[in-house]
């Protein structure tokens, strides 16, 4: 959990710094781990959620990432 957690922080600072496609990557690397609290997880990822959808919502690669956090929070 604590390594999805960092690859989140990871994400955050790749999209602060305008690079999406990094941060989309940290960001599914972390959905996709094996060990993880989802709960939590969905928590800590709501900072890159918010960078994706402010700044990212108009590419591709944006829109995806928020469509499988939002398809991830549906199904719990």
């Amino acid at each position: 959990m604590r390594m999805a957690e960092a690859r989140i922080t990871l994400g955050v600072v790749a999209a602060r710094q305008g690079d999406l496609d990094q941060a989309v990557n940290y960001g599914e690397w972390a959905l996709k781990g094996d060990r993880q609290s989802l709960p939590s997880l969905l928590m800590v990822s709501r900072e890159l959620a918010a960078i994706v959808n402010r700044d990212y919502a108009n590419e591709a690669a944006g829109r995806e990432y928020l469509d499988h956090l939002n398809t991830i929070t549906r199904a719990r």
